[in-house]
Parts: C-alpha cells; sequence; structure tokens
C-alpha cells in the first residue's frame, strides 16, 4: 500500500480536508466532519507505521498494523489509521476484522470515500453484495457527483445482477463527464454481464482509444511535450478484452488481450493472475504455473495469487508444492478460506491425510460466508468423514 493514498489530517493545513481539498477534482458535497485535534502521540505511531511499510522487509506489514493499532487507541478519532489497518488485514485475508476497521473509519469521517470503497469491497469479498450497495447508494444520495463512488455502486448492482440499474448509475457518470474512461468501463463490463459480446467490445474499444488520446490532448503550453497514456488503464483496458473473449469462449483471443495488457503494464498482477486462469482452463498447468509465479514476483504478498499457485501447482501433479503455498498464505493469513478449503481438499484427495483434513474442512466452515459456493462441498465432507470414525 502507498502511503500516498492516505490523507493525513495534519498534511492539508490545521484541520483534517479531503484528498480533493489538496489540490484534485471538486470536493464533494457531504461537508467533512471536524474532528478533535490529533494526539501527537497517535501521530508518532502512526507515521511510524508508514515508515514501517516504506521500508518494507518480511515483517513490515505486521509491525506497520501494530503501529497503526497503537495510533487507534491513543486517538480512537484517527481515521486514517483504522483505515491503514484495515487495508492490511484485508491483504492478509482477515476480512471480517478489515470490515470493522474500515465501517469505524468511515463512521468517523462520512465524507471520507477511501475507507467507504475499502469497506464495500470487503463486504463484496464476504459475499454480502447488498450491504456493500446500501452503503455506496447512501454516498451517492449525499454525493450525486462523486463519480469514484458512484461506479463502485454500479459495478456492486452489475454483480447483484441488476443490470439495469447499474448501466444507469454509469450512464450518469457519462452524463456529467462523457470522456469518463472508468465509467465506459463498467458500461462495457455492464454489456458483457449480458452476454452483448460485440457491444461490449465496442465500449472497451472505445474507452481505450480515449485512454490513449487523453494525455496527447492539446495542452495550455505548445512547448510542454504531451504526457505519456496512463499505461495501467489501457493495461486494464486490454484486461477486460481478455474477460470478454474468455466469456466469449475464445481461450486464443483471451490469452493474446491479457499479453497486450502485460505489455502495456508489465507489472499489471492481475492480467499477471487471469492469464494464469485462462491457462489453468485450458488445461495448461505449467503455463498457469509460470503466469502465476510472474505475477508473485511483482507482489511477493498477494495471497490470492498464490492460492490460485496452488492450484497450478496440484494440476500439474506438484502435491508437496501446492501444500508449500497454501501453508505459506495461511502463514500470512491464518483467515483464508480459500486456501483453507484447498489444503483440506488435498489432504482428502490427495495426500491421503483424510483425517486429517476434518479440522480443516470445519475451519473452512467457520470461517466461510454462508452463500460460499464451497461450503456445502465441505459440509458433505465433514459429514463423510464423521461417518467414517474420523472424530
Amino acid at each position: 500500500m502507498s502511503s500516498a493514498a492516505v490523507v493525513a489530517r495534519w498534511s492539508c493545513a490545521l484541520a483534517l480536508v479531503l484528498a480533493a481539498s489538496c489540490g484534485g477534482g471538486s470536493p464533494p458535497r457531504q461537508r467533512v466532519r471536524q474532528l478533535p485535534p490529533v494526539d501527537p502521540r497517535a501521530v508518532s505511531e502512526y507515521r511510524a507505521g508508514l515508515q514501517a511499510l516504506s521500508r518494507g522487509g518480511p515483517r513490515a506489514e505486521e509491525r506497520a498494523l501494530e503501529h497503526f493499532r497503537a495510533a487507534t487507541r491513543l486517538d480512537p478519532n484517527l481515521w486514517e489509521a483504522h483505515h491503514d489497518a484495515g487495508v492490511l488485514l484485508r491483504r492478509r485475508g482477515d476480512l471480517r476484522e478489515a470490515i470493522a476497521a474500515f465501517e469505524r473509519a468511515s463512521r468517523i469521517q462520512p465524507a471520507a470515500t477511501e475507507p467507504l470503497l475499502a469497506l464495500a469491497e470487503a463486504r463484496l469479498a464476504v459475499g454480502d453484495l447488498r450491504g456493500a450497495a446500501e452503503a455506496l447508494a447512501a454516498h451517492v444520495e449525499r454525493n450525486p457527483d462523486d463519480a469514484d463512488v458512484r461506479l463502485a455502486y454500479a459495478s456492486t448492482l452489475r454483480r447483484l445482477g441488476e443490470l439495469d440499474d447499474a448501466l444507469e448509475q454509469a450512464r450518469e457518470v457519462l452524463v456529467r463527464d462523457a470522456s469518463n474512461v472508468r465509467a465506459l468501463l463498467e458500461v462495457g463490463r455492464i454489456y458483457r454481464a449480458r452476454r452483448q459480446w460485440d457491444v461490449a467490445a465496442l465500449v472497451f474499444r472505445k474507452a481505450l482509444d480515449l485512454a490513449r488520446s487523453a494525455s496527447t490532448a492539446s495542452t495550455p503550453n505548445a512547448t510542454r511535450p504531451p504526457s505519456q497514456p496512463d499505461t495501467r488503464l489501457v493495461a486494464t483496458i486490454h484486461e477486460e478484452l481478455g474477460l470478454l473473449e474468455l466469456g466469449r469462449g475464445d481461450t486464443q483471443a483471451a490469452f493474446v488481450e491479457l499479453g497486450r495488457a502485460i505489455e502495456a503494464d508489465p507489472r499489471h498482477v492481475s492480467a499477471h493472475v487471469n492469464q494464469g486462469s485462462v491457462l489453468l482452463r485450458a488445461g495448461d498447468f505449467e503455463g498457469a504455473v509460470a503466469a502465476l509465479r510472474a505475477a508473485l514476483a511483482i507482489d511477493p504478498d498477494d495471497v490470492d495469487a498464490r492460492t490460485a499457485l496452488g492450484i497450478a501447482l496440484r494440476g500439474a501433479g506438484d502435491h508437496q508444492g501446492a501444500r508449500r503455498e497454501w501453508e505459506r498464505v495461511l502463514e500470512r493469513a491464518p483467515r483464508h478460506a480459500a486456501a483453507v478449503f484447498n489444503l483440506a481438499i488435498l489432504q482428502a484427495e490427495f495426500l491421503g491425510e483424510r483425517r486429517q483434513s476434518l479440522e480443516r474442512f470445519r475451519r473452512f466452515l467457520e470461517l466461510a460466508g454462508d452463500d460460499a459456493p464451497e461450503r456445502e462441498i465441505a459440509e458433505r465432507y465433514v459429514r463423510e468423514i464423521e461417518s467414517e470414525g474420523g472424530g
């Protein structure tokens, strides 16, 4: 996590202001809640957490989390520390604790969008789509010009299957700003969800054209060279085109588009992960292993990519390698439900440790949401192993 993303209360003026007040964009309509002066000791702890992250190292995030928690104990109103603690908890798979941290941050400073968006993402991760949608809708009602939150709301409605409402929200952003590339991206995703492949492709291509041309538009100073395109945004659009082709069933075209995403931004982790997923679907386990290792070379702490690597290794027949990857995930994120589930399956079906797998299946059921698709499978294993005298 970049410390630049954090809006520190002491960085812009004497009172807390949002990032928009420091120079970018227009402020939302909702008024910033004025909070008491920050406890200097909490500021020191918070800065120590940011410094731990910037120094890096094997325990950087653990140390940073300790500092952020200390900061919130010293000053419970320091919403930035609650938010950043939530980010670290989310990264290590502690979703419910992350949700609680984001809720505290958002409750303390309702005008801040960072914790609200993070809260919605975490709720989506545990399957609480409706809760995420309700929180975002309330903010949009108070702040109709907040394009980022409105687009997050559109995305959540899309995942809920409420495609007409999602399209209305994305179009509302385009009414205010016809050149908003991220709104076009969301419109494309909605058409893809409708399986209107050709329309979705046209929208994505339009977004790609805008992303490439926006930075080369005329500038006030003709002697100033144009800025380069937003390579990450270009990569994201190619990634979306790849997912579209995958939805059409054209694995080869999907692979090409994901390759273009990586070419545009070699450090675009999700493109590497999706490329690995395409190869997994095609049964190319060795290729999937290579793609996922490339993702982890960029971000070794991406527990979801490492979980997927375990799946690829299992498919390649390297059961002990798969076990090591999932155990590494659980060392970092003990509550990572997918890693627990996959390790339990590996024990039950591939390693001859059926009885030992029972506790892992029980652990998964403690961690998984009620709507988790693997829940029924885990419950069946528990019943079967118990009936076999496995405890």
